[in-house]
């Protein structure tokens, strides 16, 4: 994907088969690869990878059975700790942006010399200042954090309780928030992957440094 979008339309159009995927994807349109219609192409891919069903959103629609009693005291701890107002809405976080450490900053090796927005803004607000990502599915998305240095669920807790809420969280607060965490688990899109067009001749090669 380390690519630009003129290399990137290039590329598709050198392989016939993918001119006539776009042709049939767009109709109408006197030059359908453009870098546009991919992105629309991929979007609309995207749109399709839902993950319905979890027991949370059971319990959200009034199933009160869906969550153990163990798992809805995750959940009240989730809220009254203060995990939901970055980690809130239908996504339970991906929507914004805030500091990494805003209490305790964390290990060295977990940060890994990564500050963040600044690389992009260079403005000193956005020091360490990170997305905070969906917590949906999050069971089957290690490693955590932005240097992927985390892989266990249970210190990844542990280290958000203490650099974002300033709270030493117990082994049975953890393993209650975790085990809310888990419930988050939705019915995982089948997703069948297509034969993509052979390269020809005139398709550009990777350049390597």
């Amino acid at each position: 994907m380390n690519n630009t979008p003129e290399m990137a339309i290039k590329t598709l159009k050198s392989m016939p088969e993918y001119i006539a995927l776009f042709k049939k994807a767009f109709p109408g349109e006197a030059d359908p690869v453009t870098f546009d219609n991919m992105a629309e192409a991929i979007e609309a891919f995207e749109a399709t990878l839902l993950t319905p069903d979890s027991p949370f959103d059971r319990y959200l629609e009034g199933n009160k059975d869906a969550l153990n009693e163990a798992q809805k005291g995750g959940l009240k701890l989730f809220m009254d700790k203060g995990c939901a107002t970055c980690h809130g809405g239908i996504n339970m976080g991906g929507e914004a942006y805030f500091p990494f450490g805003l209490v305790e900053r964390p290990k060295a090796e977990i940060i890994a010399g990564d500050t963040g927005r600044y690389k992009i803004t260079h403005s000193k607000s956005d020091e360490y200042v990170f997305k905070a990502p969906s917590l949906r599915n999050i069971e089957l998305t290690p490693p955590y954090f932005h240097s992927g240095k985390v892989w266990d669920l249970k210190e990844a807790v542990k280290i958000m309780g203490a650099a974002q809420l300033g709270a030493a969280l117990t082994a049975e607060e953890v393993d209650k928030i975790e085990g809310f965490l888990r419930t988050t688990t939705g019915v995982q899109p089948k997703v069948e992957y297509p034969i993509l067009p052979a390269p020809t001749m005139q398709t550009p090669r990777p350049k390597l440094d």
